[in-house]
């Protein structure tokens, strides 16, 4: 199901889509059909164009966050502290051979900034598809780069709604009921949601640079295709896809 669910994801989202497209418009040229063939394929040049830009990921990025607005004082009326996993990586480092990446890793930071603030619990919530724990990992790093401990290792979940289940499986248990969550903030949306709809009050604690400030200055850089651009903005697009199936379907 996971990989089905990835296959999908990968269909719809660029640059595959753009390149569907202009399959199908080159076909609709081969049997005659001029003007429809020509105007898939500017309309696959406008979205290869327009998916690849800085501003668009930064535009998409914005429109994810909403600022968390919250003190120490409102952390402090949680009960435990829930880490999302963010995937894991190969590692030559003598350390492990395996490793969180940067994405999993900043959450770690500051996950540990607020245990050392609040001294609530921590679970560190989440697996791989071929059965490493992710919160193994992570709590070795936790524990051994920032001398933080965990309590809880979620190890089931391999995915964001999974992590909410069996997080509520383990803490419900604990009668906690309020939480904070450490997630990125385009992921926090998501996330935030679906594990309020388990039961828990969540309190949103998002890795990220909020919204662009209005008087950062746009230059021309942010209208020149980029390729990272690309895979930002299919997983922004992905994120966007994956809220409104959750919140409206």
């Amino acid at each position: 199901m996971f990989e089905v669910t990835k296959l999908i994801s990968t269909i719809i989202l660029p640059p595959f889509s753009i390149i569907f497209i202009w399959i199908i418009a080159l076909l609709l040229g081969w049997f005659n059909y001029k003007k429809l063939s020509y105007f898939l394929t500017a309309l696959a040049l406008g979205l290869l164009y327009t998916f690849s830009l800085p501003y668009t990921a930064q535009k998409l990025e914005d429109s994810l966050v909403i600022e968390d607005n919250l003190t120490l004082n409102d952390y402090q009326s949680a009960q435990a502290i829930v880490v999302l996993g963010g995937g894991l990586r190969d590692n030559k480092e003598l350390y492990s051979s395996l490793a969180v990446p940067q994405i999993a890793l900043e959450r770690l930071r500051y996950a540990s900034y607020l245990y050392k603030e609040t001294q609530l619990p921590i679970l560190l919530s989440g697996s791989t598809p071929n059965g490493n724990s992710e919160a193994n990992i992570m709590a070795n790093e936790l524990q051994y780069f920032f001398n933080t401990p965990t309590k809880w290792q979620e190890e089931q979940s391999k995915n964001t709604i999974e992590n909410a289940i069996f997080s509520y499986k383990i803490l419900s248990q604990e009668k906690i009921e309020k939480i904070i969550l450490v997630t990125n903030q385009w992921h926090m949306q998501r996330a935030k949601l679906l594990f309020e709809k388990q039961g828990f009050t969540v309190l949103p604690a998002s890795i990220g640079s909020g919204i662009t400030p209005d008087y950062y200055p746009l230059n021309l850089m942010h209208f020149i295709p980029q390729s990272a651009a690309i895979a930002k903005n299919a997983q922004l697009i992905k994120e966007w896809l994956a809220y409104w199936k959750i919140k409206y379907f």
